[in-house]
């Protein structure tokens, strides 16, 4: 695949960041934010929306071309460095990812089966995944964010007959410390789309895609938290682990399917398969890009084993991976603000000299 598609980058950048934010991160902003956890994901969205408009500018500098290629060109050594830190960063998003998406389906799913085995399950599945490259990562993201906006719709209306708006109760009493508070929680996930266009290059990103999707997520992910605390309430969504996975419990269509919710989780999984294959794909971009002639598809597998290996090593438990969100806030400062902002002044255009006539 030559080219990508605005539509196409903007139901990548959907998939990005929906897949595994609205897990575990509902919790959190209901503990902190409470009733007014949108806001928290509105800040968030606008701050990610002005950083993804400050790399699009450097792009449009370098056409054809991702803006680490270009930062390299220029400063050999202050680039490298700056490619093998995102690299790092990205492998701690995936490591603790990947060990959400194993802890969720041992604890919800596989509570029989040791989580060893499930876990080299999925890494393999995402390591078959990222080998395909951008192709097989478009063709999940064209097949699982449209049938996933059809099943929001399908939870606001089967669901709502349950939900209390005395919930949300007072509407205007805000909390401005716990607003910020929840920000700082999750701006580090929303965030995690400004490593798209910093590594995929130029023909693979639009920016009107990137916008898009980037909206459209921001859109499902507050929908979902606030029907998780009008339908499951606030109080109890702050002492589950996976608040959102009980709010598609209470989903009732007939008598006899008492399990729907294992119908929808089929078609989760492969969203998030699709979301920790993509963060490996951009590692070994990266590694490709700092070493020419390293092929980047021959490393998708030790990437992939890298991370389950980080994952299980880095988070005792699902406990310590949901809080770590607090912490990751720091590292988001830098490399989701500073390094782009960095970038952008870095890579400002050279003035052409002009030659002297005679």
């Amino acid at each position: 695949m030559k080219t990508i598609t605005t539509r196409q980058v903007a139901l990548l950048s959907v998939l990005y960041l929906f897949s595994v934010n609205y897990l575990d991160i509902s919790s959190k902003l209901s503990e902190t934010a409470r009733q007014h956890g949108y806001i928290s994901y509105i800040l968030s969205v606008l701050v990610t929306l002005f950083m993804i408009w400050v790399i699009s500018r450097i792009i449009k500098r370098f056409s054809g071309r991702n803006v680490v290629s270009a930062m390299i060109e220029r400063y050999p050594v202050m680039g490298r460095s700056i490619a093998i830190l995102y690299m790092g960063f990205l492998l701690l998003v995936s490591a603790g990812e990947m060990r959400a998406c194993v802890d969720f389906t041992s604890s919800s799913l596989l509570n029989k089966t040791p989580i060893v085995v499930i876990g080299l399950i999925i890494a393999a599945t995402v390591v078959f995944i990222a080998q395909g490259g951008i192709r097989s990562l478009v063709g999940i993201a064209e097949i699982y964010t449209p049938i996933w906006f059809l099943i929001l719709i399908m939870i606001v209306v089967t669901t709502w007959r349950d939900a209390e708006i005395r919930n949300l109760q007072p509407f205007f009493s805000f909390d401005w410390t716990g607003i910020f508070h929840g920000f700082w929680i999750i701006f580090s996930s929303v965030g995690e789309l400004i490593v798209f266009p910093l590594i995929l290059s130029g023909k693979h990103y639009k920016s009107k895609g990137g916008y898009a999707g980037l909206l459209i997520s921001g859109l499902y992910l507050i929908v979902f938290m606030l029907m998780v605390q009008l339908v499951v309430g606030i109080p109890l969504s702050m002492k589950l682990m996976y608040p959102t996975y009980e709010l598609v419990r209470q989903i009732q269509i007939t008598d006899f399917m008492d399990r729907f919710d294992l119908l929808l989780v089929a078609l989760w999984l492969p969203t998030v398969f699709g979301k920790l294959g993509f963060n490996i794909y951009l590692m070994a971009n990266l590694l490709q890009i700092i070493i020419p002639g390293l092929s980047g598809r021959l490393m998708v597998a030790p990437l992939g084993a890298l991370s389950y290996v980080c994952g299980i090593w880095f988070f005792r438990n699902p406990v310590q991976q949901i809080n770590f969100n607090e912490e990751l806030m720091l590292f988001a400062i830098v490399f989701e603000i500073a390094i782009p902002l960095l970038l952008f002044v870095a890579l400002w255009p050279r003035k052409k000299r002009r030659l002297k006539p005679g």
